[in-house]
């Protein structure tokens, strides 16, 4: 897998990503459960609610689960934009900087890494071999993913709204089942995890 991601990085080769539909949603009708994973403190689990708060990503507030679908890079920001979700509906596609800061357990790629790839830096030069990821699903997440333990969804990559600089039909992306920064044409599909503000 780590081979296939190398190679649509450098080549720009087709291939699809995706490995299945793993949404198990209920009461609503976007493809995703009905509870979402508040990102502004440490490590908060508590049972009355659903939500995994983190300092990583600010005050940011995540889907999750995302949707179980797979899509194009225009399908996923259009998703995230008419999302209804958890009693919101300013959701949006992050940017590569803030997918990378759900990244756990792969030092070269949670954000202040060594990976280069970041809202600055969006040429296809910025990624460096640091961006290659870690060990497949060795992460703290469930099943091995390289995200917070206690978010769920396909351990997939996800696409960020953040195209690689003078490459229009190239987006960044990150793969949570090796921590993995990379960038894939934009008709290919993958995951969308979407977040807000």
């Amino acid at each position: 897998m780590l081979l296939i991601a190398m190679l649509c990085l450098g080549l720009g080769l087709a291939f699809s990503c995706a490995t299945g539909d793993d949404d198990d949603a209920g009461g609503d009708d976007t493809g995703a459960d009905d509870d979402a994973v508040d990102d502004d403190t440490a490590d908060d689990d508590a049972a009355d609610d659903d939500s995994a708060d983190d300092d990583a990503s600010g005050n940011l507030t995540w889907q999750d689960p995302p949707s179980g679908d797979y899509m194009t890079l225009e399908d996923a920001k259009a998703y995230c934009d008419n999302l209804s979700f958890d009693g919101h509906d300013d959701w949006r596609l992050p940017t590569i900087s803030e997918l990378r800061s759900l990244i756990r357990g792969c030092d070269a790629t949670v954000t202040g890494g060594a990976c280069n790839v970041t809202d600055e830096c969006l040429d296809s030069s910025c990624w460096n071999d640091p961006c290659g990821g870690c060990e497949y699903l060795a992460g703290p997440g469930s099943g091995g993913a390289y995200w917070p333990d206690g978010m769920s969804g396909a351990i997939d990559w996800y696409w960020s709204s953040s195209p690689v600089a003078g490459q229009g039909n190239f987006a960044w992306n990150v793969s949570f089942s090796y921590g993995l920064v990379n960038n894939c044409n934009v008709d290919y599909v993958g995951s969308a995890r979407c977040v807000r503000p």
